[in-house]
């Protein structure tokens, strides 16, 4: 027995690591915890149990180990060791550094709860078991990292998901060889989806228990990610990355305006530069309805454009960077008075700097901050496109953009579904926002 605690004792460095904490109670009962992990509430009730009634162990989960190696991760991940009789038992006493619930920054709600994941695995699934009280209702613990250990969890509806994506993601987590996952869910979605060079979103992440929730009871599949504030969603299509909570809580006629309207600004953050570019270039505006630029050359109309994009990116980083008390104000002055002043020094002309800042403004407007950023981006070689090769670089830049898209699948799922492959119910139902009809749609 000695040397098995000598040899638990060396795994965990005690001595050397100060949070490494050893205690003998009874003469016969030896526990190892973590200091900086547990509950020092349930560790208390532990000892003052074995002192006072000695064959009583307080600790609502109790469980036991054959595998060294298990002991020690379980250790690690704040759980308390306690060996008596020759037996091992692990005891649930884990209390991770949490902040407290608050509202997510990114995905805010003027009604419904205002909870937000946060960075404790534990208290994520609490926000997810408080709104889906179903037997069916799965959450299966796996860890993924050699030397970090990092808990995940798959959230899923028994009875509605589908099985066969549900294996193959399993299969690929099992099978991850890796030593840590300390950045949490962006990593494993690159190492699950196969995101590599494509630049719009494969899956969709929120931090909110809310949406986690609904997409859970509709058969989708969420993973939680310890450390992380948010989850992955999967399967997700380029009009689920789009709809926004809001609409929920709006009459059906109002959320159909405001989805519709996110959609147009999906197409003018992409497409109203570059067009303009080309219209200018060319010398066309069709009824002098578009302002097009005719007194500057074609290779500084197109460094101008280029300049105004770098600009209005820089501003975008800089609020993104900057803290909250003074972002507004920044993004004010160097909006205004630095795109004034670089209009009215001729610097820049004022056609250039409204249209960039529209198709910039449209993009804000996208809710899904990943594909916001690959509109953002896809603008910008658009851009290049036309100004390198004029209308057969725009013609070019158009089709490889529709083939990257269509391209783009998860299994069975397409990314353009149910424009491609089509199924017009099922798009009038993501275009449109119809009235709850409880007949129909059980999950709300």
């Amino acid at each position: 027995m000695n040397k098995i605690l000598l040899l638990i004792e060396k795994k965990l460095n005690y001595k050397t690591n100060y949070d490494v904490v050893k205690r003998v109670i009874n003469n016969d009962c030896v526990i190892y915890y973590l200091s900086s992990l547990v509950d020092f509430s349930y560790v208390n009730k532990l000892i003052e149990g074995k002192i006072l009634k000695k064959d009583s162990i307080l600790n609502g989960a109790i469980s036991t180990y054959n595998k060294f190696d298990d002991l020690i991760n379980a250790i690690f991940s704040g759980c308390l060791l306690l060996i008596e009789n020759d037996e091992f038992y692990i005891l649930e006493t884990r209390n991770y550094p949490n902040r407290s619930i608050s509202e997510s920054e990114s995905e805010k709600s003027l009604k419904g709860s205002h909870d937000g994941f946060g960075e404790s695995i534990l208290t994520n699934t609490a926000l997810i078991r408080r709104r889906i009280k179903d037997i069916n209702y799965m959450c299966e613990l796996l860890t993924i990292g050699n030397k970090s250990k990092t808990d995940v969890i798959i959230n899923y509806m028994d009875d509605k998901v589908n099985h066969k994506l549900l294996s193959v993601i399993k299969r690929k987590i099992n099978s991850l060889d890796i030593d840590s996952l300390v950045l949490a869910d962006k990593s494993l979605a690159e190492l699950l989806f196969n995101q590599k060079y494509q630049i719009f979103p494969k899956v969709r992440y929120t931090e909110r228990p809310d949406i986690a929730s609904i997409h859970i009871l509709k058969g989708y599949i969420v993973i939680l990610v310890d450390t992380s504030s948010s989850c992955i969603i999967v399967p997700t299509t380029f009009f689920e990355l789009n709809e926004q909570l809001q609409e929920y809580h709006l009459p059906s006629i109002i959320s159909t305006f405001s989805r519709l309207f996110r959609f147009f600004c999906v197409l003018i953050g992409l497409f109203l530069l570059p067009l303009w570019f080309l219209l200018s270039i060319n010398q066309y505006s069709p009824d002098e309805t578009i302002m097009i630029v005719t007194d500057i050359s074609k290779m500084e109309l197109f460094i101008q454009i280029i300049s105004i994009q770098i600009f209005l990116s820089a501003i975008r980083l800089a609020s993104i960077n900057t803290s909250s008390l003074f972002s507004s104000s920044m993004s004010l002055f160097a909006s205004i008075i630095i795109s004034g002043l670089a209009v009215e020094t001729g610097l820049l002309k004022a056609e250039v700097v409204f249209y960039g800042a529209l198709s910039s403004i449209c993009c804000f407007a996208i809710s899904n901050y990943e594909t916001s950023r690959a509109i953002s981006f896809w603008n910008l070689l658009l851009i290049i496109a036309v100004g390198l090769f004029n209308k057969i670089g725009f013609i070019i830049a158009c089709i490889v953009l529709f083939i990257s898209v269509v391209t783009i699948r998860f299994e069975s799922v397409h990314y353009l579904y149910p424009f491609i492959p089509f199924n017009f119910k099922a798009l009038m139902k993501r275009i449109f926002k119809f009235p709850f009809d409880s007949s129909k749609d059980k999950n709300l």
